[in-house]
């Protein structure tokens, strides 16, 4: 898939990382076909797809279920199910916000587009001339008992929420996560061995605009955030991270150095025991 560098490095250079607006990058469990959000300076976002040929990845194509303004593709640990975030409408519906949607895979490729099945979208509705029913950023944990994703709230906050699955595998019960701040808490992100949750977040007297922050399970519970330290936070923001399929590198978006959103890579044994 990629080498492990000790410090972030721009993934797949003009192939994968652009002049376009890239982030959310997931790969399948072999780690050789990787999905990811491209959205140009003026147009709207784009689910695409590369795969590892010959020792380099591909030119991104668009993926098969993918239409304009669908992004943040998440494959589970067992490959056969990609979650993502759309605007298409549910049900014939007129409302536009953005909820989670999914596909399976079976022997002739990715199924049709379905909306998350349960209680975890919301239909879009007007309080006070704020907007709610904004669902961003879905992960599963690797054995699927749990589901984590972003949920804005009325005054544009954003916060991570979970639910788990019932008998049927719809998801219900959504609840906030206590590590929830009065800042911004998004596009969380899961390791494979379920320890550890890297985020997204706005909280104040972070290093640059958006930093990355991670919380460590233990028995009691997702334990207080910490950010994680330079250089892989920037004076600049940084966000959509994602871990590789067996763990060893953290995949996250980036727009130093005046980059328009660059997907980068870093090892995670490179951090030490801050992240283990």
């Amino acid at each position: 898939m990629s080498a492990a560098p000790e410090e972030p490095t721009q993934f797949a250079p003009g192939v994968i990382s652009t002049q376009e607006r890239e982030y959310g990058i997931t790969f399948t469990p072999d780690g050789r076909e990787a999905y990811f959000t491209r959205r140009s300076r003026r147009g709207p976002s784009r689910i695409m797809v590369t795969r590892w040929e010959e020792g380099g990845w591909t030119e991104p194509e668009r993926a098969s279920f993918a239409a304009e303004r669908d992004e943040a593709p998440f494959i589970t640990a067992a490959g056969d199910t990609l979650f993502f975030v759309s605007r298409r409408p549910i049900g014939g519906s007129f409302d536009r916000s953005e909820n989670i949607w999914y596909v399976q895979r079976g022997m002739e490729g990715w199924s049709e587009p379905e909306p998350l099945r349960g209680t975890v979208n919301l239909p879009r509705g007007e309080i006070d001339d704020f907007t709610v029913g904004t669902e961003l950023g879905p992960t599963l944990t690797p054995e699927g008992a749990l589901l984590y994703w972003t949920r804005t709230s009325p005054d544009w906050g954003s916060d991570i929420y979970v639910a788990e699955p019932d008998d049927s595998g719809a998801f219900i019960d959504p609840r906030p996560l206590r590590l929830n701040s009065p800042g911004e808490e998004l596009n969380p992100a899961i390791s494979p061995d379920g320890r550890l949750l890297v985020f997204q977040g706005y909280r104040g007297g972070g290093i640059g605009d958006d930093d990355l922050y991670v919380s460590r399970r233990t028995d009691f519970g997702w334990e207080e955030p910490e950010l994680l330290p330079p250089p892989i936070n920037s004076g600049d923001s940084e966000g959509h991270p994602r871990f590789s399929p067996d763990g060893r590198l953290l995949f996250f978006s980036s727009d130093r150095g005046g980059g328009f959103d660059d997907i980068y890579v870093v090892s995670v044994a490179a951090l030490g025991g801050f992240i283990q």
